[in-house]
């Protein structure tokens, strides 16, 4: 069967060709929808039996054959992933026009769907919570999971870290909780998003600066986090540069720390942590000093084969084992499809 996966970013796509093995796996850059149109239109002249779409958001949705229903649903949810979802839902359009092959949606979301109500729930009125479907999504769920079944521990805590950044706990091979929430932009703070931040904050940026409520997201999605502290998105300058940059760098690796420290404290102990994703595969000073605040753990780094980027980055004192693990999605999501059409 010919197939297709295409993983959508606000300025990239990449995208996996498959024919009984992988041919192929590349990036597209694109500026406009007419643009990535174009773009699309070539890769579909594989002409495949089947396309998957990896969805940042599906709400409480189950991975699934992608039907009208299922655009109508994912339509209500642009305004909570506004980097993703809206470009997501117009590559599945495309995708729709100019091939008759098989669309299944695998969503971030779907791997924390069983996630313990103690996790999911925010202290909210009930009834506003329930109507509204107020409650803890997850995000980065497919890295998430292919991190986590790649250690094959028991006690584990992944961290997905890149453009979007997110940690998770993982016991027993289930996630006990996860930092991004109802929206990506809560938990550490990340490229471009504040991460979590008194709420009380964007009511008042609202009211100074007479924004509206989509102008105020934006702030705090678009242009804040690195971007906002630097003025610039450019993490491996940042990096390279981080006396110039201290505070902005400090702010990041310390907000991921604690994060980590949390959820020791959720699994009672650790056994594993796993560093993926751009940042976490590449940057090497950033696992560092993330990892210089969990030495009390008897967290040791090897600093050799973490400045080469080994998979095994602790040193074999270390009570705790850390890795680094080049992010998998493509492997995941066949997995989960083949659950699908079976």
């Amino acid at each position: 069967m010919k197939t297709i996966i295409f993983n959508v970013g606000s300025t990239n796509l990449k995208y996996n060709l498959y024919d009984k093995r992988q041919i192929t796996q590349r990036k597209i850059y694109y500026k406009n929808s007419k643009q990535l149109k174009d773009k699309i239109k070539k890769v579909l002249s594989f002409k495949p039996d089947l396309i998957i779409h990896r969805v940042v958001h599906g709400g409480d949705m189950k991975n699934s054959v992608i039907t009208n229903s299922i655009l109508k649903k994912l339509e209500k949810l642009n305004e909570l992933a506004p980097l993703h979802n809206p470009r997501q839902l117009e590559v599945i359009k495309i995708c729709r026009r100019l091939s008759k092959a098989k669309q299944i949606a695998v969503f971030d979301t779907a791997f924390f769907l069983d996630l313990p109500k103690i996790s999911k729930t925010y202290a909210l009125p009930k009834k506003l919570a329930k109507k509204y479907h107020i409650q803890r999504y997850g995000f980065h769920g497919i890295n998430h999971r292919f991190m986590e079944s790649y250690v094959k521990k028991r006690k584990v805590i992944t961290c997905h870290l890149g453009a979007g950044s997110s940690i998770t706990a993982w016991s027993n091979h289930k996630p006990l909780d996860t930092s991004m929430g109802f929206t990506p932009l809560e938990g550490v703070m990340m490229v471009t998003r504040t991460g979590s931040i008194d709420p009380s904050i964007a009511l008042f940026l609202q009211e100074k600066l007479k924004l509206t409520p989509k102008n105020v997201l934006k702030l705090l999605n678009e242009k804040s986090g690195f971007y906002g502290l630097t003025g610039s998105k450019d993490i491996e300058k940042i990096v390279n540069q981080r006396k110039k940059y201290r505070l902005a760098f400090e702010l990041f690796c310390y907000s991921i720390a604690k994060q980590i420290s949390a959820y020791v404290a959720t699994l009672n102990g650790l056994d594993c942590l796993v560093f993926s994703g751009g940042i976490g595969e590449l940057s090497w000073p950033t696992r560092e000093r993330i990892c210089s605040y969990l030495k009390h753990l008897g967290l040791k780094l090897s600093r050799t084969d973490n400045i080469k980027n080994k998979e095994v980055i602790s040193s074999s004192y270390s009570k705790i084992k850390v890795f680094v693990v080049k992010a998998n999605e493509a492997e995941v999501m066949l997995g989960e499809v083949k659950k699908i059409l079976k």
